[in-house]
């Protein structure tokens, strides 16, 4: 039986190899951004600190400000924390109330039947025309023919291709990223 914690892996050898990997994720990373001063997500790495000038957006003092802001307005709704699992707080949403939804790479890990559970219940959670928004270690994941399958339109907003000095953000950990719109 596979490991949903193998899934992730096999897509990877599936793809080439974890050397391969490795190489494409990092040689673009360090040939083209200065760790320093203008990637913060590997200085942290590294350095174990950010700096006052090379840290994300929401640790400069005026978003920082601007979050603390929404924080106290218990009124205002930007920000929602869940603590349960994905599918059960999409279950507990009214359908149609979301219109986007960011998973990042979670699925990566996800067996078959829990991401057609999780596919499911963003479906009906989505609005039309709403649209989940994720990244994956793979370049095509196996799980995008299980959104095509529940009716949405997939398309691929960047794939890595191997042996490329070209990352696709900061980071370049992601081989790709992805969106899926409920028609």
């Amino acid at each position: 039986m596979v490991q949903p914690r193998d899934n992730q892996l096999k897509m990877l050898h599936d793809e080439g190899s974890m050397s391969q990997y490795v190489r494409d994720t990092l040689d673009p990373v360090f040939l083209s951004t200065h760790i320093s001063s203008n990637n913060y997500f590997y200085r942290m790495l590294i350095c174990q600190q950010y700096s006052q000038t090379c840290c994300p957006d929401y640790l400069t003092k005026p978003v920082f400000g601007k979050l603390q802001e929404i924080a106290r307005n218990t009124q205002d709704t930007t920000f929602n924390i869940h603590t349960a699992t994905i599918v059960d707080t999409l279950q507990k949403m009214k359908p149609g109330e979301l219109s986007k939804a960011v998973i990042m790479d979670h699925m990566d890990w996800c067996t078959p039947d829990e991401a057609d559970a999780e596919i499911d219940a963003l479906k009906t959670a989505l609005k039309q025309g709403g649209f989940v928004l994720w990244r994956s270690a793979a370049r095509i994941p196996w799980y995008v023919a299980n959104f095509k399958a529940s009716g949405f339109k997939v398309e691929a907003i960047s794939v890595r291709q191997p042996n490329t000095q070209t990352a696709l953000d900061r980071v370049n950990m992601y081989a790709s990223f992805y969106k899926a719109t409920k028609p």
